[in-house]
């Protein structure tokens, strides 16, 4: 019976899984790696705002401007509480187990742990602002576009997907 659910539970799994990641020519796609801010954009792999941020910004959209820096806001305090809760986790477990303070050390884990939960917050917020700037990117900018140019003695039409 156990090994049923198991088999259930791993099929159901299987389905909502994709095996790869479906990269469009002319779209910006938000890349899950290592490093957390990544986007593909024109057959280029951007890792880290600090390489993509001109992406955004040369559209003058103050929509996706906005969303990006609520993802630079989300992702620099999100650090911070985490790293500042981590420590105070830390610190607050040794207090608490060296016999020194124990109150004081079990306060001190605890708030250091609601810290630490804050920041992962943060972090995750600021990767689903960024998912809404690409997205945003995408409905605005990588649209198919038509062009027609007449010239002297020769006509064209451009058609880009």
């Amino acid at each position: 019976m156990k090994h049923l659910i198991l088999i259930i539970i791993l099929g159901c799994i299987s389905f909502s899984v994709k095996a790869q990641l479906r990269l469009e020519p002319k779209q910006m796609v938000f890349v899950p790696t290592q490093k957390p801010n990544s986007i593909y954009y024109h057959d280029t792999l951007y890792r880290g705002s600090q390489e993509f941020k001109y992406l955004f910004y040369k559209t003058l959209d103050k929509d996706l401007i906005a969303l990006y820096e609520k993802h630079q806001s989300n992702k620099v305090w999100g650090n911070i509480f985490t790293t500042l809760g981590t420590l105070a986790t830390t610190a607050g477990i040794i207090m608490a187990t060296n016999g020194s303070d124990k109150t004081a050390g079990w306060i001190t884990a605890g708030s250091g742990l609601a810290c630490t939960i804050t920041g992962g917050y943060l972090i995750l917020k600021g990767q689903v602002n960024l998912a809404k700037a690409v997205n945003l990117f995408n409905d605005r900018y990588a649209k198919t576009q038509v062009g027609i140019g007449i010239g002297n003695k020769q006509a064209g039409l451009v058609i880009n997907f």
